[in-house]
């Protein structure tokens, strides 16, 4: 019976209604949510404007975009490329046009979008390399929202606001210019990208997932349009504060970004898809000029018009007439019915019975609302019935009189062509034609009267089947009232017959407990005398029990405390062979590190692909350290565990600092070789912050970035391997070069003392006079050379000490092979100039050469030592005393060769006027003969110096164009 009671109140309690402020509330978020799922699902279609602007209408509402991250948590956009797609689409709009604190609120959930762009990053079709760049894009974007605040999301800056945002300060516009050019780059790398995922013809501009793909360049030009019109502003205000050479990179990337948006407007603005969303702005012909301050004047910011779209109606959204199934209104709450009553059974029968009755009469409230509502409907569907049909006989009418009148007009028209120059048919036309203009305004009025009554009528039956919608939710409510009316019933008729079972129960074990307390009472007087027998033993036992109970509550509580202090003891015990484990860890990974150190361990070589053999031992032995820690806090037992575990990481991980360490001597890379020892340090340091964690008993959480540091360390491994071609040994051949050099130079200075003695024992006069001129000043720059040699020598040791770090001087000369191989041609260049001056001065003594000869090789010794100077000078420090000397010496060569040019030119000058201008023995014939060869051979001398003037500027391109494919030059598009 109590249970069927407890069960009465589970059917007759109502819901309560909510508050107004909740219900709106969830029709809010219901009404975002569906927005959401139909703005980004997973068709491929374009997003459609309406859903995105309920979304921004959103962000207003809650000055905030909460709710669309929300529903991005429910719903993620990583289920297909399409959603993502779209969800990033979606997203961009709100950044733009929703409120203010959308993009305030961002940077928190840039790692999601930085998750979903590597998600898809990986995919080698679809929409893979469209998602990455277009997450690159909007993580900029918040960005620089975050750096810059003051700049709205739409972009949209007067001049006024640019000044009031760089507070007219060139740091600040240099910086904005940096960064709005890299907001640029991103915008120009999605639109390359979806271009390219188009087909050349761009046909599939109309389909629907070309459509799908183009989309989102809409908002991408409006951003575009804007910060190229922030950016020239910026970029004038700029030259006009600072040096033109320190905006020279600026200029450089903003005429390359100009070509390419120049480019991206044009291509949108041929496509189909966009004639009918966007006006795409117009750029200039040609870029503004940023050292002209006057073309800021003529500067005129590109507009984007985005065109008003209808709103096309969505079926699945709206119908002519609702006919879901409306939630039914809630029941009234009733109080509750306590289970448990103190009363007796008819006081709950008749709290039920009440009960029951109040639910009587609200079902016969119900009956009668439900009538009224029906006969409210009848009686409104009579009337728009009669309604229709006078509507219906006004319009027959209409159509009659319009009938006549057009007869009318016809029979009119007839008469008129029967007597075309009678002024009274022209009069009864006008009168006919004012009738007909009449009668057609009345039939206007007549069809917008009828028209607003069908959109009544309309409203009507709409209103009819929300009454209809409302009967039925009544009779349902009635119906469900009668079947608890029912169930109440059988209810009350079980309580009655188990009431009456329990009064005849009742009475049947009222004469059996007559009985029974007769014969108790003859035992309670046997039961009282022996109970005064037992109290006396009892308070006997007690008083022994008393002190028994008091000797081991001592006894135990000495035992306790002398086990809590063994406990205590064994658990320092065992922390201390924790602590002990932790510092053999430490002591193994410090001495791996101080190999690092060792000038012996430079020559230690190992591959990648062995090094990589520890990445899964580390990892591992990382995992097993973490869970034998965890069971050695919530159980000091398993400390054995914990202490093999600290032992086995601690070995692995020096084993892979050592492997590593050696491995990068190999890379070919320096600068990958000194990031891997920059993290193999990092790496080291967070291993052991965990080991102390360890030993303080502190918990360990930072497992994942120990492990991320892991694997960075195990890429940068990997980024090791020496992929170059097997070449010769650039240090070997630098070397030979070098010795090749210094020996030419030596058989020069020898040749030269060799050729001045001989010229002294044979020649006289002004042949002795210019052979010792000759040869004495190409001595001295021989040894000046030679003396560069020897210093440039000493400065490439010194770049060599400095630069090669842990490595050994062949990986820094194979790392470097540009530089080295600049040092070997400059060596082999000095060295072919040293010989060919040589030469020469050795043919100008003996009377076969030429001094132009002597000049030229003169001069391409001067050369060639600047190009070694040059080439040592690259990577020397500036304050080095060894780079002072170099220079010094260069100096001396350059001051030298213009001695021997002088001194050449001079001795030409004697030789030619001695061996010239003696004409004392020439006849008259003679000399004009000789005057006639003369002129001849100076044209011929002209012409030749011509051809050979021509010959040389091909050479020079020829050798230009040959350095430039040996050192990979790259051609630099200048803006004109």
């Amino acid at each position: 019976m109590s249970a069927s009671i407890k069960r009465i109140p589970s059917v007759l309690g109502g819901t309560r209604r909510a508050n107004a402020l909740d219900q709106e509330r969830e029709q809010f978020e219901r009404s975002q949510e569906a927005s959401y799922r139909k703005a980004v699902n997973d068709e491929e279609v374009p997003v459609k404007m309406k859903h995105v602007r309920n979304l921004i209408i959103g962000t207003f509402t809650d000055k905030n975009a909460d709710v669309f991250w929300k529903n991005a948590r429910i719903q993620p956009p990583i289920s297909t490329d399409i959603t993502a797609w779209k969800f990033l689409h979606t997203l961009h709009v709100i950044f733009r046009d929703g409120h203010p604190h959308v993009l305030r609120d961002a940077p928190p959930h840039v790692p999601q979008l930085n998750n979903i762009g590597q998600h898809f990053s990986h995919l080698a079709h679809g929409y893979g390399r469209l998602i990455k760049c277009y997450c690159d894009l909007l993580i900029t974007k918040i960005k620089f929202h975050e750096r810059n605040p003051r700049i709205p999301g739409p972009l949209a800056l007067t001049p006024e606001e640019l000044e009031a945002l760089a507070e007219n300060d060139a740091n600040n516009y240099f910086e904005l210019a940096v960064e709005m050019l890299e907001y640029m780059e991103c915008i120009l790398n999605l639109y390359e990208v979806v271009f390219l995922s188009l087909d050349p013809s761009r046909a599939n501009s109309m389909t629907r997932s070309g459509q799908c793909r183009l989309a989102p360049l809409i908002p991408c030009i409006q951003d575009s349009s804007c910060l190229y019109d922030c950016t020239v502003r910026i970029l004038f205000q700029l030259h006009k504060a600072l040096p033109t050479d320190m905006l020279s990179g600026h200029r450089a990337r903003f005429y390359k970004q100009f070509k390419q948006l120049q480019q991206f407007y044009n291509n949108t603005r041929n496509l189909q898809y966009f004639k009918g969303l966007i006006q795409v702005p117009t750029l200039p012909q040609d870029p503004p000029n940023f050292l002209v301050e006057a073309e800021l004047r003529s500067h005129v910011a590109p507009v984007v018009v985005v065109e008003e779209q209808p709103d096309i109606a969505d079926t699945s959204d709206t119908l002519l007439i609702d006919t879901s199934e409306p939630e039914p209104p809630p029941i009234p709450p009733h109080p509750d019915i306590v289970d448990t009553h103190n009363g007796s059974l008819e006081e709950v029968v008749a709290e039920r019975e009440s009960l029951i009755d109040a639910l009587h009469g609200e079902l016969e409230a119900m009956r009668a609302e439900v009538q009224r509502v029906r006969s409210h409907a009848t009686h409104n569907e009579e009337q728009l019935r009669l309604r229709i049909n006078d509507l219906e006989s006004t319009i027959a009418e209409l159509d009659s009189e319009l009938l006549a009148e057009r007869q009318s007009k016809e029979s009119v028209l007839a008469q008129v062509e029967a007597a075309a120059a009678s002024a009274e048919a022209v009069t009864r036309l006008a009168d006919e034609e004012m009738k007909r203009r009449m009668a057609e305004e009345k039939f206007l009025k007549m069809k917008d009267v009828y028209q607003k009554l069908r959109d009544e009528h309309i409203n009507l039956i709409r209103g009819k089947a929300e009454l209809d919608k409302l009967l039925l939710a009544e009779r349902e409510v009635h119906a469900a009232a009668q079947r608890r009316n029912e169930e109440l019933s059988s209810n009350l008729s079980r309580l009655q017959s188990q009431l009456r079972e329990e009064s005849r129960m009742q009475q049947s074990s009222a004469e059996n407990a007559r009985k029974e307390a007769e014969s108790l009472s003859q035992q309670v007087a046997a039961v009282t005398l022996e109970r005064d027998q037992i109290m006396g033993r009892v308070r006997d036992l007690q008083s022994t029990v008393s002190q028994l109970h008091s000797q081991l509550e001592a006894q135990a509580q000495k035992s306790s405390a002398e086990v809590m202090d063994v406990k205590s003891d064994w658990e320092a015990g065992v922390h201390k062979c924790i602590e002990g484990s932790v510092d053999g860890a430490k002591r193994v990974v410090d001495n791996a590190l101080s190999h690092f150190d060792i000038e012996a361990h430079a020559d230690v070589k190992c591959t990648p692909e062995y090094t990589l053999v520890y990445q899964t031992l580390v990892t591992d032995s990382l995992g097993t350290l973490v869970s034998s820690y965890g069971s050695y806090l919530e159980n000091y037992k398993m400390a054995p565990y914990l202490i093999t575990s600290l032992t086995t990481t601690a070995h692995f991980v020096a084993a892979f600092l050592l492997y590593a360490k050696a491995t990068s001597h190999a890379s070919p890379n320096i600068e990958n070789a000194e990031n891997l020892i920059t993290a193999l340090e990092e790496f080291s340091k967070e291993c052991t912050d965990v080991w102390e964690r360890i030993r303080n008993k502190e918990s360990i959480t930072s497992i994942p970035t120990l492990q991320g540091q892991f694997d960075r360390c195990c890429t940068l491994v990997s980024l090791c391997v020496d992929q170059s071609p097997i070449q010769e040994d650039m240090q070997s051949v630098l070397q030979r070069e070098m010795e090749m050099m210094d020996a030419a130079i030596r058989d020069a200075v020898d040749k030269f003392s060799t050729l001045l003695e001989n010229a002294r024992a044979t020649d006289t006069g002004m042949q002795l006079e210019v052979s010792e001129s000759i040869l004495g000043t190409c001595s001295d720059l021989m040894a000046a050379v030679r003396q560069l040699v020897q210093r440039a020598s000493e400065l490439q040791a010194e770049i060599v000490a400095a630069g090669k770090g842990g490595a050994s001087p062949h990986e820094f000369y194979k790392r470097n092979h540009r530089w080295t191989e600049g040092l070997i041609s400059g060596a082999k260049t000095v060295a072919l100039a040293c010989q060919t001056l040589m030469t020469a001065a050795d043919q100008v003594v003996t009377g076969k050469g030429k001094f132009e000869e002597v000049i030229v090789a003169s001069r391409e010794i001067a050369a060639s030592s600047m190009q070694l100077v040059m080439s040592s000078r690259v990577k020397a420090d500036r304050s080095s005393i060894r780079l002072a000397n170099l220079n010094a010496a260069a100096k001396t060569i350059s001051t030298l060769t213009g001695t021997v040019v002088a001194t050449a030119e001079n001795c030409r000058d004697k030789v030619s006027t001695a061996n010239t201008l003696d004409f004392s023995k020439l006849s008259l014939h003679s000399a004009k003969r000789l005057e006639m060869e003369t002129l001849v051979k100076m044209l011929e001398t002209e012409k030749q110096l011509e051809n050979e003037r021509k010959k040389l500027a091909e050479l020079r391109k020829h050798h230009y164009q040959l350095a430039g494919e040996l050192e990979g030059w790259e051609e630099v598009d200048i803006p004109k």
